[in-house]
């Protein structure tokens, strides 16, 4: 049985004009079960897993929740399912089922139609993640390693690397790139403790400091740099790491990194006893 929608009006809700159906006649719901429970299993694998959505289910609090989860299946569902259902088979192929009351929709439409319901899933999709950060059983899950590995924690954050198209399909695709990315930042100006610090502040796993949200923002645009082979602004990053070394109660991470030590040479100084001096 499927647990994020298991009726016909639930279903509905996401379907603008409709005509419903008549006594005797399949319902929507029921014409589409396979891909709404397709569907389920990938959010469980994907965003979260069965367990912990049992538990948000069952937490009357939660129904905020609940709709955010019902909307990315819907959607999901009826994205996939709607090239089906117009078709019937017969015993010489497939037949396009015909209604002298109703014109049959354009190619064009019905390609308009399956990308505003993708659209809207991936909305759905930006706007879970962060509920699920607040879920203290989602937080020891693979799904929630996933996203935070990255300051890009929803498709709605890859919009300026992605020339505007926020997909969950592009996000995917562009996620090993942006990790790698944010290790190299790491690595040679922030040091990977205070990279997954932001990390988890910019998923919702900590709170998001005023400082640390604008410090999130100015290391995107850098990550952008590379993805797009754009040459690293290194005045403006030694100008980030002076201000992080300025503070070491803010950024203790960084202080007790080895990252800290590439910004603090050994200072060579001469020495009385020596029989020579350094200059």
């Amino acid at each position: 049985m499927n647990k994020l929608i298991n009726n016909d009006t639930d279903l509905r809700r996401y379907i603008p004009n409709q005509v419903v159906a008549v006594k005797g006649e399949a319902s929507l719901f029921d014409k589409i079960t396979h891909w709404l429970y397709t569907a389920e299993q990938w959010i469980f694998a994907t965003f979260c897993p069965s367990s912990v959505i049992d538990a948000i289910l069952a937490d009357k609090s939660l129904s905020a929740f609940h709709a955010t989860l019902a909307a990315v299946a819907a959607h999901r569902a009826l994205a996939d399912a709607i090239p089906s259902l117009d078709l019937v088979q017969t015993v010489n192929g497939f037949a396009v089922i015909s209604n002298q009351n109703l014109a049959p929709a354009s190619r064009d439409r019905v390609d308009r139609l399956i990308a505003a319901h993708r659209s809207q899933c991936d909305t759905a999709i930006s706007a879970l993640i962060p509920q699920l950060a607040a879920v203290a059983e989602w937080r020891d899950t693979p799904p929630c390693d996933y996203f935070r590995s990255t300051l890009f924690p929803t498709p709605a954050h890859i919009r300026p690397l992605a020339s505007g198209a926020a997909t969950w399909e592009r996000y995917e695709e562009l996620h090993p790139a942006i990790v790698a990315a944010e290790d190299r930042l790491a690595a040679e100006y922030i040091s990977p403790d205070l990279m997954q610090r932001l990390r988890d502040e910019a998923l919702g796993l900590s709170q998001l400091s005023t400082l640390d949200a604008r410090l999130c923002e100015a290391l995107r645009a850098h990550v952008a740099d590379i993805i797009q082979d754009r040459p690293l602004r290194n005045t403006v990053l030694s100008d980030i790491v002076d201000y992080i070394r300025r503070h070491p109660d803010t950024f203790p991470e960084w202080h007790r990194s080895d990252t800290a030590r590439l910004f603090s040479p050994p200072v060579f100084r001469n020495s009385k006893q020596s029989p020579g001096y350094w200059f």
